[in-house]
């Protein structure tokens, strides 16, 4: 719900900011082309922290507001978010997505090509890098979802990570003694 009251605000204030760039009214346009940065920046936030919520919820069956909760204590006293910042998979998941939109294109525009000539093309290549980016973006969402839900199970018990795979339990205990260090 909040997400979502978020992304409308947002949508308002993007709005109105594009009324007062039409209206001529630069100053009123800084100050909601700012308002709109932090309204996005708070979105950004809540939808990233949600993300690890549902990770409670299914690894848990919690609901949304007990997972909320127990994700809350998880980034706090299980000095996760010290691991969290050093995370990049997000990135590797973006690109894997913009890269099969690449490649989804490239076989949409060759396909289109080689069917009708050069208008068929581009419509080929529009339609494969909209099937791309949405068939590639999930299938590279598995790896965030994966590495989220293996830092949560290995904030609430780190035995298993340590019997199991002791070189990833030794690096998570490494960036956190280190970053503890640090403050």
């Amino acid at each position: 719900f909040l997400v979502a009251l978020i992304r409308a605000l947002e949508a308002v204030v993007r709005q109105a900011r594009r009324d007062a760039q039409q209206d001529g009214n630069a100053a009123c346009c800084v100050i909601l082309l700012v308002l709109e940065c932090v309204v996005s920046c708070i979105g950004d936030i809540l939808e990233y922290f949600s993300e690890w919520a549902y990770v409670q919820c299914a690894v848990r069956g919690a609901s949304f507001v007990q997972a909320a909760r127990i994700t809350y204590c998880m980034m706090t006293c299980a000095n996760v978010y010290f691991v969290v910042q050093d995370l990049l998979i997000n990135s590797v998941v973006n690109l894997g997505a913009l890269f099969s939109g690449a490649v989804g294109c490239a076989a949409g525009a060759g396909t289109g090509f080689a069917v009708d000539g050069q208008q068929a093309a581009v419509a080929g290549g529009i339609i494969g890098l909209w099937a791309g980016l949405i068939a590639g973006g999930s299938a590279v969402g598995v790896l965030s979802s994966g590495t989220k839900t293996i830092l949560a199970l290995w904030a609430e018990n780190p035995e298993p990570l340590r019997q199991k795979r002791p070189e990833i339990h030794a690096e998570f205990e490494t960036r956190i003694l280190g970053r503890l260090g640090e403050c």
